[in-house]
């Protein structure tokens, strides 16, 4: 795909502390026998960055990859590794440097110019998942720190089953329709003043051994259907999988303008044959960049213990502060 480099986007700066309040509510623990409440964190991310880099799948080689949007550390490049990457940069997500994680997606391009195109922001939902359907008693555990990992996949140029796409129409506040659309492209029929929201969500199942494995993929899983009586409760990590970890799910976000022609937008990493829709090729990268400490109090009080955390609580009665417009 070729990307027209001049005049780029202007990203946010980030901020270079910790934006967290003084001790205020905890949410609620779910109610006595609420099974089924799920735990969850959100975070609004501003964009980071874009180039051509991508420290998971080309470490070291700069300027290698597709080009790629990147949210949350503002430093991240092809030397970015999970020991040296919360030595660096800004953090463009709310809470400031708490979390200088590594969030990145192929780039949106307008093929009329091949110029990539600015996200309003990336939405990050950390949630339980399908664990509390897993009645095999499974402990959901906290993300281990240097964890890396792909969901989707950058070959496939026909329909898959790793995320998709949807056109939400803000005045009504509903996802706008098409007959016969499937949700595995980008949608053309977004009007101005929508939003393109693209969604990809990561396997939660672990090794509980590998951090990383050679196609970045095979030391995570996503839970499979097992049907073990309970209709309500048939999800099981796979055999060789026995560690629950919080279920990291995107959703980037692109406002559509005034005059856009949206069969042009694809994917940096998509067919350039404008006869394959753009999008087939979703896909997200991730590398865990937050203070351990942190991270590990959310995984347990919010994910673990089933709290709404919403979009600020961290599960201690601490808030994470916007910026900038998160």
């Amino acid at each position: 795909m070729a990307v027209n480099v001049t005049n780029l986007p202007v990203p946010r700066p980030g901020v270079s502390t910790p934006l967290l309040s003084a001790p205020g509510a905890i949410p609620p623990l779910p109610s006595p026998g609420d099974w089924e409440r799920e735990g969850a964190l959100r975070l609004l991310c501003n964009w980071s960055k874009m180039g051509f880099d991508d420290p998971i799948v080309y470490p070291g080689q700069p300027g290698r990859s597709h080009h790629h949007t990147f949210f949350g550390n503002t430093a991240i490049n092809a030397f970015t590794t999970p020991g040296n990457i919360r030595l660096t940069g800004n953090a463009t997500c709310r809470g400031g440097t708490i979390n200088l994680s590594g969030y990145w997606v192929p780039s949106m391009i307008d093929t009329a110019s091949g110029s990539p195109i600015a996200p309003a922001w990336l939405l990050v939902y950390y949630k339980s998942g399908t664990w509390q359907y897993m009645p095999d008693g499974s402990v959901l555990q906290p993300i281990p720190y240097g964890l890396r990992m792909i969901a989707g996949d950058s070959a496939l140029h026909r329909p898959g089953n790793i995320g998709g796409f949807h056109c939400f129409n803000n005045p009504s506040g509903l996802i706008r329709t098409v007959a016969g659309y499937d949700g595995q492209s980008i949608p053309v029929f977004c009007q101005q003043g929508d939003e393109v929201r693209y969604t990809i969500p990561f396997p939660q199942c672990w090794d509980g051994v590998n951090l990383d494995s050679p196609d970045h993929k095979s030391h995570m899983a996503y839970p499979e259907m097992h049907y073990a009586g309970d209709p309500q409760r048939q999800w099981r990590c796979p055999v060789g999988f026995p560690v629950v970890l919080p279920a990291i799910t995107y959703t980037v976000i692109y406002s559509v303008p005034a005059g856009a022609d949206l069969s042009r937008w694809r994917l940096a990493s998509d067919s350039a044959d404008p006869a394959v829709p753009g999008g087939y090729t979703r896909h997200a990268d991730w590398i865990n960049g937050w203070d351990p400490a942190i991270s590990d109090l959310w995984s347990i009080t919010c994910i673990r213990e089933r709290r709404d955390c919403g979009s600020a609580n961290l599960g201690d009665g601490r808030t994470t502060l916007e910026f900038d417009g998160n």
